[in-house]
């Protein structure tokens, strides 16, 4: 006894990056057809849609084969399967094995389906370095924004080890910057435009587009609150400081905290209200940007809130607004609100202290010197709560002790004390590579809970040797030895080299390891 496989139909062709084929297959064990749709939602151009129709139920496994498989299995049994196909390699005919499993038998048929390029402006990526055996599982995600002449279109990417770009979104359907790119607990990717939410899934249909009050601007960070509600870093409409007798209109100083079920703004943060808006001794573009939150984090043991001002330094405060500490160098803090009107900014500010327990000299403290075994997070991204309760942040580095010499970026540990408002540097790594992981500004550092290595995150690294690039790292912080590390290229393709600035240069934001499943 042997099995007949009869091929009715397979179809290729191409049309907005849409692949379609049926495919019928009979034995005396199972009857089914394949029909496939490439790109089904048209922003996610390496994913297709199997719709497999069979005379008895069958439940289905598919592989995308290749150097690195990418295989997903689900538990659905039906005569009447929707199966997505996700990592399919651009710019070739792919082989993918779908496996159906039913009653009495399994069958194991290969289709093929044919990709296109990705977009010429995407980078190239390097593999430097990869030691399988010892890293966090999963494939790289990235938080990609490119050039687009003053603006930016962004497409978040997945690459897996060999470098091979697997997965990406194309998001240029919003005409603008739009992210940061994250999976949300309920598995579905979500990102943000100025004055828009979405939620997709991994083949790039929309679930969920939200609009939030025109009043408020999202920029540079979402946050998904335990309970799913999310924390926004916003720039209010007509908000102002009094900055040197001036009044002086502001931007990235709200934090407002908003209702997915409701969808609504429930709460609002004044930042300035906590801060000495007048101080401008760190990384100070322009008089209304004295703040430039770019990160937030909850922390959960005491329903506080963990803010990254990239021009200030880390804050915490309360959930009912209060303020608990600083973490910047104490240089000229004065009184805080936006009319300078508020309490004095002192008595909250760390006291940087060392391996012995006693704080470090004045210069250390001011900012004016680092200690070889400490210093401050100078211009800081990205803080994030460790198992152990530390903070681990992303220390860009620029303007460090207020000039250009000491140019590197780190990934750092902070141990704080909020009772008697002190903290210790507990591990950095960064320091020694100097200007070859220098990224003044961007940037992320996440902690991996599996291995628990550290992946390090130079999102915008000064042009060297006429490369723009950025730098994804994954070390063990047990002997600071890197485990995986990857090159990504940019090649800024949509520029204008006589306006340099916002919008002219590609840039990496943040990265994470990602499994690539729907």
């Amino acid at each position: 006894m042997y099995t007949k496989i009869s091929l009715i139909k397979r179809t290729v062709f191409y049309l907005l990056c849409f692949s379609f084929f049926l495919t019928s297959c009979n034995n005396s064990g199972l009857d089914y057809t394949i029909k496939t749709i490439l790109n089904p939602n048209k922003i996610s151009p390496l994913t297709a849609i199997l719709n497999i129709t069979s005379d008895i139920p069958c439940k289905a496994t598919v592989k995308v084969l290749g150097d690195i498989p990418v295989e997903q299995s689900f538990d659905a049994s039906s005569t009447s399967l929707i199966v997505p196909v996700l990592g399919l390699y651009p710019n070739k005919l792919n082989q993918v094995e779908i496996t159906l499993d039913y009653e009495g038998g399994q069958k194991i048929d290969v289709i093929e389906i044919q990709t296109s390029e990705v977009p010429n402006f995407f980078p190239e990526i390097g593999i430097n370095k990869l030691e399988k055996d010892k890293m966090e599982p999963g494939m790289h995600a990235l938080d990609i924004h490119f050039a687009n002449f003053g603006k930016f279109r962004s497409a978040p990417i997945i690459f897996d080890d060999n470098g091979n770009i697997r997965w990406y979104l194309d998001l240029s359907f919003h005409k603008g910057m739009v992210g940061p790119f994250q999976k949300i607990k309920n598995g579905n990717i979500l990102v943000a435009g100025r004055h828009t939410i979405y939620e997709f899934d991994m083949m790039g249909k929309l679930f969920v587009m939200t609009k939030i009050n025109n009043n408020y601007g999202i920029h540079h960070d979402v946050l998904e609150l335990p309970n799913e509600d999310l924390l926004l870093a916003v720039g209010k409409r007509d908000a102002y400081i009094e900055k040197d007798g001036k009044t002086v209109l502001s931007d990235s100083d709200f934090m407002i905290h908003f209702d997915r079920k409701q969808s609504k703004i429930v709460r609002e943060w004044d930042l300035a209200k906590h801060l000495d808006v007048d101080r401008d001794e760190l990384n100070f573009f322009r008089d209304g940007d004295w703040l430039h939150m770019n990160s937030l984090e909850f922390d959960g043991r005491d329903s506080t809130i963990i803010v990254s001002g990239r021009n200030q330094g880390l804050i915490k405060v309360t959930w009912d607004d209060k303020l608990k500490w600083i973490m910047s160098p104490k240089q000229k803090w004065g009184k805080s609100g936006r009319k300078g009107k508020g309490y004095e900014t002192k008595p909250y500010l760390l006291t940087a202290l060392n391996k012995e327990g006693k704080p470090y000299n004045k210069d250390v403290q001011n900012g004016i010197k680092s200690a070889d075994d400490f210093d401050f997070p100078w211009g800081p991204h990205a803080p994030s709560l460790l198992p152990n309760g530390n903070i681990i942040v992303f220390d860009n580095g620029p303007f460090r002790n207020y000039n250009n010499e000491n140019n590197y970026s780190r990934a750092v540990e902070y141990k704080v004390n909020d009772s008697d408002k002190t903290f210790e540097q507990i591990w950095e790594y960064g320091k020694s590579r100097g200007v070859e992981l220098f990224s003044g500004f961007v940037s992320d550092v996440d902690f991996l809970p599996t291995t628990k290595n550290i992946l390090m995150t130079s999102g915008f690294i000064n042009p060297y040797q006429n490369l723009h690039r950025a730098k994804v790292v994954e070390v063990s912080p047990e002997d600071n030895k890197e485990v995986f590390e990857a090159t990504i290229f940019f090649k800024n393709i949509s520029r204008d080299i006589n306006k340099p600035g916002w919008g002219q240069s590609d840039l990496l934001y943040r990265s994470e390891r990602m499994e690539l499943k729907n």
